[in-house]
């Protein structure tokens, strides 16, 4: 949060230059906007990994546009979006958790059975789960970048559309997992479920990608109030391009109960998170 604001005090100071040539020629304009923004997480295998929430994420921002021509408009800016989503899964999923409750590296994880595995006496606390479902919150710093194609004035309105795409830096991830605790009965020498958890603020660090660039379109309309100043609106359509997730986790494994059971090393989850969302923007233009 504190980045976010520092890097748009930054280009508020930087902006102050172009507010005064905007009321010269017209052609910038330099704005602020909130953006409400319902948000999901998308997988390309659902048999895996599929959507089973959305969160009512939020954003704010600067707006500038450089005018091309009378009705044509480059749109940029910077702001900060607080995004996020549930997911569920579905292969039986699973990954250690230390004493302290962070991620286990699987390559370290000494998957196994009774005495001589995972549930020995020297395991220093580290414990077996299975996951059900995670729900995520992310901050970005978005950069956007758009064609703006807008109407001439019709009873003080102006309509438009927009087309481009957001670049965005990811500067916080945070999960919220819900689990399944497997133990090793030493009687049928097999791992049963032994309750269920919820553990919080989790940060799965070695398998997220920083950096999210995705599709931004939408239409809306701006209102004049008085010479260069509007007020404007718009419903925008979000597509993430990047997964958020390394393709291969280093952390999760798949069917993690039935392989250790089986006497099989579980194998590397595949897995994947693509940030959609609906973005409702509401602002003021000078």
């Amino acid at each position: 949060m504190k980045k976010i604001l520092l890097i748009v005090s930054s280009t508020l100071l930087l902006a102050n230059t172009f507010v005064a040539q905007d009321d010269a020629d017209k052609k910038f304009r330099f704005g602020l906007k909130i953006a409400p923004t319902p948000t999901w997480y998308r997988s390309n295998d659902s048999k895996a990994v599929e959507k089973s929430g959305t969160k009512f994420g939020f954003g704010f921002g600067l707006q500038a546009e450089f005018r091309i021509n009378s009705t044509a408009s480059f749109v940029t800016g910077i702001g900060g979006d607080f995004l996020g989503g549930k997911q569920s899964y579905k292969l039986g999923q699973g990954y250690v958790l230390d004493k302290d409750n962070n991620y286990v590296d699987s390559k370290d994880a000494g998957f196994g059975q009774g005495v001589t595995g995972l549930y020995n006496s020297t395991n220093n606390g580290n414990k077996l789960y299975e996951i059900k479902s995670r729900t995520i919150k992310a901050t970005y710093v978005t950069i956007p970048v758009m064609l703006k194609l807008m109407t001439k004035d019709i009873s003080g309105f102006k309509y438009f559309g927009q087309f481009g795409g957001n670049i965005a830096i990811q500067t916080k991830f945070r999960a919220t997992d819900e689990l399944t605790e497997l133990k090793y009965n030493l009687v049928t020498n097999q791992y049963e479920t032994n309750g269920s958890v919820t553990v919080s603020d989790m940060k799965p660090s070695g398998d997220l990608v920083p950096i999210n660039i995705g599709l931004n379109a939408g239409i809306g309309a701006e209102y004049n109030l008085s010479g260069s100043t509007s007020i404007f609106f718009s419903v925008n359509y979000l597509r993430g391009f990047i997964n958020q997730y390394q393709g291969t986790s280093d952390i999760m494994v798949d069917k993690i109960k039935d392989n250790i059971n089986s006497g099989e090393t579980p194998a590397k989850s595949k897995q994947s998170a693509f940030c959609d969302g609906i973005q409702i923007n509401v602002g003021v233009l000078f």
